[in-house]
């Protein structure tokens, strides 16, 4: 299965032609890959297991068409674009985003980054609501990088306005420019390369812990040039160009139709009807 990965990838994301492992290419990749393989996390909700191995990843994100979250996203990733002919491996981060901690988050974050001609890019299709839409690079710290949505930067720990003590071991601060002011979304450190076991540990908080969101609310995330469209438990938002809307899913129908068309996921019956008699737990 490890070798068929990166045509499996591929394939699941409709690039045509030749493949060569540039920076225009994994560019695409990205722009492809935020529209075609859904965020969420159906799975943890639910109280299922969230496996990071390769076959299981596979099957659910190419095959199946099911959501993952950043570790199932960043995972795959990285083993595809490795059999592509790219530099690539992942690092896990700490999340700042609509958070102003008072301790250090835990590192749950992972990405994938990617080393071309000495040159280091982010690679990063599973944050969620504010994943950027196309890769950015980390030479250009300070600089604000257009994606075909919102403007983010890199910026250096001393101007996330951030205290020194919750950003242990992290060395820039990915921002994205929202409502005219530049907003922290996560802290990454490119030199600090993981082993296995640490993802591990990161998924089982996440997919397990009762404090972590993943397992109290329902999220889900997809996008295209114009608009990112985000579940929040009922709530669905669509953001973009000149367009802003906002919808509470009142009825299963509801629900299960915008599952269903705008994030493209396939799921039983059965566990639709499970997560909305969870939803309707926590209104």
């Amino acid at each position: 299965m490890q070798a068929k990965i990166s045509a499996l990838y591929l394939k699941k994301l409709g690039f045509e032609g030749q493949f060569l492992p540039t920076l225009e290419h994994l560019k695409t990749l990205l722009n492809l890959h935020v529209q075609t393989i859904p965020f969420g996390n159906l799975s943890s909700f639910l109280g299922e297991e969230v496996s990071l191995a390769s076959d299981v990843l596979v099957q659910k994100l190419l095959i199946e068409n099911r959501e993952g979250y950043c570790l199932e996203h960043s995972t795959l990733t990285r083993i595809a674009l490795t059999e592509l002919g790219y530099e690539a491996y992942n690092v896990l981060g700490r999340v700042y985003y609509q958070s102003s901690p008072i301790t250090t988050p835990v590192r749950t974050h992972l990405v994938t980054l990617v080393r071309i001609d000495q040159h280091l890019f982010l690679y990063d299709p599973g944050f969620g609501g504010m994943t950027p839409t196309t890769v950015l690079s980390l030479d250009q710290v300070g600089e604000t990088q257009q994606t075909p949505l919102e403007p983010f930067r890199f910026v250096e720990l001393e101007q996330s306005g951030l205290d020194a003590t919750v950003l242990t071991d992290m060395t820039y601060m990915l921002q994205v420019y929202l409502h005219n002011e530049w907003i922290n979304v996560y802290a990454i450190n490119p030199q600090q390369h993981i082993a296995d076991a640490d993802t591990l540990i990161a998924n089982w908080y996440i997919s397990t812990s009762p404090e972590s969101l993943f397992t109290q609310h329902l999220m889900l995330f997809t996008a295209n040039n114009d608009v990112r469209m985000t579940l929040k438990d009922r709530v669905l938002r669509i953001h973009g160009k000149g367009q802003s809307d906002k919808q509470e899913l009142s009825t299963f129908e509801a629900f299960e139709h915008v599952i269903k068309t705008v994030f493209r996921i396939n799921i039983s019956q059965q566990q639709l009807k499970e997560a909305w008699a969870k939803l309707a737990l926590n209104p």
